[in-house]
């Protein structure tokens, strides 16, 4: 990869840091992405708001931190693992190389849930999250509903340090589990009000078409199926729920929109109430599958 050299500046404040920045990483991002970006970037070095960055232009930022942050981002590195945190439902979280980095589509999802289950459940459920990186959901989730009892699972214990680091943060009690979806027998027993994932759902023909961002850089664990069957995962979850959802207990679940008809169907064939929702992008993007109680006359 071709080195890019910058030059030095005694001096830079955000207006003129802007410019450079702009001209820096012109073949990097397009001009909204890069806007977004460069506020993510002077927020960080300012240690202000958005909008006491636009009404205070003229003050300086700290150069090199700057050029270090744009050598990154010409690796194709995430800002937010350049940053080292993302923020999600208004909490800031750690993220890092071990996990995926939290998305809007993911916090959907979550108001999803906290609408579902604040009309539908008590305060106390209990939930489980599989998979879950960085812990975003099940924080979310404990930090709005304190007396539900949450546990999360990840394959990676490098996952689950980082979301025990979070966790931490915001002082929830979360029990973490290590552990395979595919080989759950370590919850024998237990038993859930909701189950929520945002499992792997990409084959590995599709990442040839992926962002390098993505590919280069996110936990490809996190990414990809094993056995190139998108819904491998799906499948899983659900034959984990024939044992461990409650009865009225739901499934929550986040989509590959390609393949969100198929899923919708495996559920629906399995004997799930389902419904379908779109993100804000327009795409068939959450699955809500509700166990159908048990007929006593069956």
């Amino acid at each position: 990869m071709k080195l890019l050299i910058f030059p030095f500046f005694a001096e830079m404040n955000i207006r003129e840091a802007k410019i450079y920045f702009d001209q820096q990483c012109a073949s990097l991002f397009d001009k909204s992405e890069a806007e977004e970006i460069f506020i993510r970037i002077a927020e960080e070095l300012t240690a202000m708001s958005t909008v006491d960055i636009k009404l205070n232009t003229h003050l300086d930022v700290d150069d090199a931190k700057l050029n270090e942050m744009i050598a990154q981002l010409s690796t194709q590195k995430p800002l937010q693992y350049i940053l080292g945190y993302e923020w999600f439902y208004n909490l800031k979280l750690l993220v890092n190389e071990h996990v995926l980095i939290p998305r809007p589509e993911t916090e959907e999802l979550v108001r999803w849930i906290l609408d579902t289950i604040k009309t539908t459940h008590s305060s106390t459920p209990t939930i489980l999250d599989i998979g879950t990186g960085s812990g975003c959901i099940p924080i979310v989730l404990k930090k709005e509903i304190p007396k539900a009892e949450v546990a999360a699972m990840d394959i990676s214990q490098t996952a689950l340090d980082v979301a025990m680091r979070n966790a931490l943060t915001y002082a929830l009690t979360i029990d973490f589990i290590q552990g395979d979806i595919i080989d759950p027998s370590f919850i024998t027993g237990k038993k859930y009000d909701i189950i929520v994932s945002n499992p792997p759902y990409i084959t590995i023909p599709e990442k040839a078409e992926m962002n390098e961002r993505v590919v280069a850089f996110e936990p490809e664990q996190a990414l990809f199926v094993t056995n190139n069957d998108p819904l491998q995962f799906y499948t899983a979850i659900l034959l984990f729920s024939e044992k461990h959802l409650a009865d009225n207990g739901t499934i929550f679940l986040e989509l590959n929109r390609d393949y969100s008809i198929h899923t919708k169907q495996r559920y629906d064939e399995a004997g799930y109430e389902t419904v379908l929702r779109k993100d804000m992008y327009g795409n068939n993007r959450m699955l809500m599958a509700k166990k159908r109680p048990t007929d006593v006359y069956q």
